[in-house]
This record gives structure tokens, C-alpha cells and sequence, in this order.
């Protein structure tokens, strides 16, 4: 009888393990070394600051390139051949600097290297490194694919070429001159994406549109070039108050929005008002020829799916609200306010010093709606929901995750249990 594939990979699952571990022992080896070998990271380092040169060149993609092409060749020349290093090994050591450069980003202490010659930012600088180190990565990994470890020595001038070209080319077609942000077409696309994946794994995603107030009156009476160093400092504070994982970018005019997956309208809510604090308390140049003496914000927020159906009403719905911000008075945050309103009640069968309403409409967050304790014991929470069916579940005491006991309808959890099922009319 013929032993299958399968079958036979079973029964050699000793001899497997045992490669499997001499190839993990190698590798740590190599690690050491890596760690150990400063001419290794002198070498990376030298790659990474041409890379920066690259992100630093205002003028053409094309010009940034060639100018650094035989630099950046060199190094990883010098790299692969002087410490002979696999091609996975290239993959792994420039993936690892793309990860470094990442980390660099979290840090405070860079501020902004560039705030005032149009330079790009640090934060931003060293995004475009990572992201041209994980294009040269793929790179190598393609060419260990292609030809395999013992031909990846000699790599392909010209692939290295077309990546770095192709990732510059596309940040700047992706980027805003003006403030550094990402331009209206990606915003538009972006948003598209993160609204699929929203829908996909049943998550919230927020939208903000901010609009500085009177602009016009600003531009009018100081002229254009200081309404434009306006813009930038405002997208700086944008970019520094948003998450890693938020997309800020330039809607049109002095209009700029921040995409936040995965975020409430609570949450999102708090972002806004924080960036509009931010903002009314930075001193600009020229304020005093502004109604309030300072430069401030209005901002409008929308939320997926409990207040809009699409990516396109979402954008309409955060519009109205700044449309309401600005009515209102300007410098002054708005969430769009659904014109339904749910009523969730609980009756507690024991002591319960603390009850938190959570579900599918709040990304799940235990410390965002807090119910109410009603004179007879009972907890209640009011709620502005679009139409639609929303899953939930309540907190007791920061703790005890329950269903609803006055709701039998129920659904898969899929963590082993089960939710409660709201079901919301028009």
C-alpha cells in the first residue's frame, strides 16, 4: 500500500522537530551575531541616512532616486557580501530596520526637526525610511524566491531602482505639498477600506472633518503665505495628537479630516475636542485680526455604523455636524445625533454597585456608557441609534460580562458564548 505525503511527514515528525530545532539554533546564532557585529548596524545605518536623503530631496522622485541609487546599492553590497548573508537573511535585517524606524516614531523626544523651513516633519521623515526599507525588503524577498540563496548575492540593480522609485512616486501622489498630509484621493480610498473592514469583522469606524473658522477673514487680511503657515501647523497638530493607525488628510481648502478605525463616537468625540483645545491655545502669527483673537477650529463626527450606512453618508453625516458646529458658534466640537433613541434597561438580581452597557455600537468598551441607576434599583442608558442590528452585552462592576436576562434573543458570541441581539427601527 502506498504511503501518502501526509502519512509519511507523520511519521517522520522526530526527524522533522529535529531540523526544525537545528534550523532555529542557526538562526539564533545568526542573531547574535547581528547583535554582537556593530559593523552590521554601522552598515544598516548607512543605508537608512541615504534613504532619509531620498525623503528629504523636494525636488522629482526620479532626481531623489538617482541621486542616491549608487549609495544605497553599495551598502547593500557591502552588507550582503561582507557578512554573507542569505537573501532571508537581507529580508529579515531590513524588515528589522523598518520595525526600528517604527519604534523611533513612538518617541516624543524627536519633536519636529523642520517646523518652519517647509522641510518635512521627523515623524513623517522617518515613516517614508520605513516604508522604503520595507520595499527594499520585498526586494530581496522576491529575488530569494526568484532565484534562490545562491544567485541573490548579485542583486538587480534595477529592481532596487524601480522599488525605491515606485514607493517615492507613490508618497508623493499619495501627499499633500502644502501640509504633509494625505491628499483628498487617498483619504477617499482609505476610507473605502477601512469602512469594508469595519463591516467585515463588525467594528466602529469614526470620522472628523475639522474646518478653521474664519480662514477667509485670516487670509484676507494677512495674506496667503501666512493663512498657508497656518495650514501646516495645524496639520502638525493633527498629525501629533492622532494614533499611528489614524489617517489624517487635507479634504480641500482649510479643511482636513482624521479617519480613526475601530473608534467610537465617544471616543472620536474626545480627539476632536482635545486637537480643538490644542489649537485655540497655540499661539499663531497675525491673530489679532481674528474675531476671538486666536485661531480655532469647528469640527464635525460621525461614526460607522451607528450613525451612517456608507462611507459616503458617513462623510455626509460629520459635514452636518460641522455645518452645527459652526452654527452654533464655531470653536466647538459636534457629533452627528441620530434621530432614533434606544432605551436599555437591566434589573439587577443582586448588589451591583456599577453597570456598563457594551456592544457592537461601542467597539466593546467597558468604560465609555455607564448606565444609570434608577430610584427602584434598576440601571437604564438612553442611546442615539441609527437603524439596524446591534449585538451587546452588560458589565457588572468592571468584571462580570452578562447577557441581557429580559432578551432571549441571542447569537454567537464567537469566543464560546453568546450576545444579546437589539434589533433598531426607523
Amino acid at each position: 500500500m502506498n504511503t501518502s505525503l501526509t502519512q509519511l511527514i507523520q511519521q517522520k515528525e522526530d526527524l522533522f522537530r529535529e531540523r526544525w530545532n537545528n534550523s532555529v539554533k542557526s538562526l539564533e546564532d545568526r542573531m547574535d551575531l547581528f547583535a554582537s557585529d556593530s559593523p552590521v548596524f554601522g552598515e544598516v545605518h548607512r543605508l537608512m541616512m541615504s534613504l532619509i536623503t531620498i525623503v528629504e530631496n523636494k525636488e522629482s522622485a526620479e532626481r531623489a532616486v538617482d541621486a542616491q541609487l549608487r549609495p544605497i546599492v553599495f551598502h547593500l553590497r557591502d552588507l550582503q557580501n561582507a557578512h554573507q548573508l542569505s537573501g532571508a537573511e537581507m529580508v529579515f535585517l531590513l524588515f528589522l530596520m523598518r520595525d526600528t524606524l517604527k519604534e523611533m516614531m513612538r518617541d516624543s523626544s524627536w519633536g519636529d526637526l523642520y517646523p518652519e523651513n517647509g522641510r518635512i516633519s521627523s515623524k513623517d521623515a522617518l515613516k517614508q525610511a520605513s516604508n522604503l526599507m520595507n520595499r527594499l525588503g520585498l526586494v530581496f524577498f522576491e529575488n530569494a524566491m526568484r532565484l534562490g540563496d545562491e544567485e541573490t548575492g548579485q542583486q538587480d540593480v534595477l529592481a532596487i531602482e524601480y522599488a525605491l522609485l515606485y514607493e517615492r512616486t507613490r508618497q508623493i501622489a499619495i501627499t499633500d505639498r502644502l501640509t504633509g498630509l494625505y491628499n483628498f484621493g487617498y483619504f477617499l480610498d482609505r476610507l473605502k477600506e477601512e469602512k469594508m473592514r469595519a463591516e467585515r469583522y463588525h467594528r466602529l469606524l469614526s470620522l472628523i472633518i475639522f474646518d478653521i473658522d474664519h480662514f477667509k477673514k485670516y487670509n484676507d487680511a494677512n495674506g496667503h503665505p501666512a493663512g498657508n503657515e497656518v495650514l501646516k501647523k495645524i496639520a502638525e497638530i493633527l498629525k501629533a495628537e492622532a494614533r499611528e493607525v489614524d489617517i489624517v488628510a487635507r479634504y480641500g481648502g482649510e479643511e482636513m479630516v482624521v479617519i480613526l478605525p475601530e473608534t467610537g463616537r465617544k471616543r472620536a468625540a474626545e480627539l476632536a475636542e482635545r486637537i480643538r483645545e490644542k489649537i485655540s491655545s497655540k499661539i499663531f502669527d497675525k491673530m489679532d485680526s481674528q474675531p476671538l483673537k486666536k485661531v480655532t477650529v469647528s469640527a464635525g463626527v460621525a461614526t460607522y455604523p451607528v450613525d451612517a450606512a456608507n462611507e459616503e453618508s458617513l462623510i455626509k453625516r460629520a459635514d452636518a455636524s460641522l455645518y452645527e458646529a459652526k452654527s452654533l458658534g464655531r470653536n466647538r466640537v459636534v457629533s452627528y445625533d441620530p434621530a432614533t433613541r434606544v432605551v436599555v434597561t437591566y434589573r439587577p438580581n443582586k448588589e451591583v454597585s456599577k453597570v456598563a452597557l457594551v456592544g457592537n455600537f461601542n467597539n466593546w468598551d467597558k468604560d465609555v456608557d455607564f448606565m444609570d441607576r434608577q430610584a427602584d434599583g434598576s440601571f437604564r442608558f438612553e442611546m442615539p441609534l441609527a437603524p439596524g442590528v446591534y449585538h451587546y452585552k452588560f458589565v457588572l462592576n468592571d468584571t462580570e460580562w452578562i447577557l441581557d436576562p429580559a432578551n432571549t434573543q441571542r447569537i454567537s458570541d464567537g469566543w464560546g458564548g453568546e450576545n444579546s441581539i437589539l434589533r433598531v427601527s426607523a
